[in-house]
């Protein structure tokens, strides 16, 4: 059983253990960092500078959607040529066209209903539609996301990331750790994501394709509240941060070696402050 968890110490010894080993954050210059939790590892400061913002697209798409694939091809295309660590796609399969438990249906079930909770609390009015970073709103022509990413590689951030995974059997735990030149309130966003699924896509000439490979589906949320959890962001000298634990039991029909972990801070002002990914097992 999956289980959504928010983010917890396991106890005052594990605290006290993290708080000596967490010295610093890696990662001047960069926007993402990923590495499996050692018992032993030390992680050594260094002091953070401004870096460019990764961009979140969030693409509410659906099996149904004959236009989707052209969105996704936009999207692949920008991954491409800036590095899926700098753009990283999420796809929310939801809304109408978005496939879920049918015993008359030969597709996989990739809708949600936290895909769901997302399409409605957006707004999103048809689809292919993606939100960029959180700033302005949703865009419906793909052939506008080039625009979009652009500008938001070139801002500056405010955080840096730094997630460490560890994954024994089904169990994985994630801890997220981050410094801030900033002081401000936000959200922590936390998502599972899996790739390399192959099942049906209805494309845009009218043809199905049941070899279709859908990739960075959204599977599962891992803080409290599905908008993302609370958080203080602090600068000045406040630099060591507890870290932030969450541990969560990977649904057994999900492949292990195809999920990501997708992390991010935004807040309502300004969108996406900065967001990093890495592969769950390794």
């Amino acid at each position: 059983m999956n289980m959504k968890l928010s983010a917890i110490l396991k106890n005052k010894t594990n605290a006290a253990r993290l708080s000596s080993q967490l010295l610093a954050l890696m990662g001047i210059l960069i926007c993402t960092a990923c590495s499996n939790i050692d018992e032993d590892e030390r992680l050594i400061y260094v002091q953070p500078a401004e870096v460019n913002r990764c961009v979140i697209i969030e693409d509410f798409t659906g099996q149904r959607c004959v236009n989707c694939p052209n969105a996704t091809a936009a999207i692949t295309q920008l991954q491409e040529q800036y590095g899926k660590d700098n753009v990283i796609a999420v796809a929310i399969h939801s809304g109408p066209f978005a496939h879920r438990n049918s015993m008359s249906s030969p597709l996989l079930p990739l809708g949600t209903e936290l895909g769901d909770e997302y399409y409605n609390h957006w707004g999103i009015e048809m689809q292919p539609g993606v939100l960029i970073n959180r700033t302005g709103g949703p865009i419906y022509d793909p052939s506008q996301y080039a625009a979009a990413v652009n500008v938001a590689l070139q801002q500056t951030s405010p955080l840096t990331i730094n997630l460490l995974t560890d994954l024994s059997d089904n169990e994985l735990t994630i801890m997220v750790q981050y410094t801030s030149l900033v002081d401000t309130d936000a959200k922590m966003q936390v998502w599972l994501t899996e790739d390399n699924i192959v099942d049906t896509q209805y494309m845009p000439d009218g043809t199905i394709n049941r070899e279709y490979v859908h990739n960075h589906v959204l599977r599962q949320s891992l803080t409290t509240d599905n908008m993302g959890d609370a958080v203080r962001l602090d600068s000045g000298d406040n630099l060591h941060h507890t870290p932030t634990i969450l541990r969560t039991t990977l649904d057994e029909s999900w492949k292990k070696e195809d999920l990501h972990l997708v992390v991010f801070f935004y807040t309502e002002k300004d969108g996406v402050l900065q967001a990093a990914t890495c592969p769950v097992a390794k």
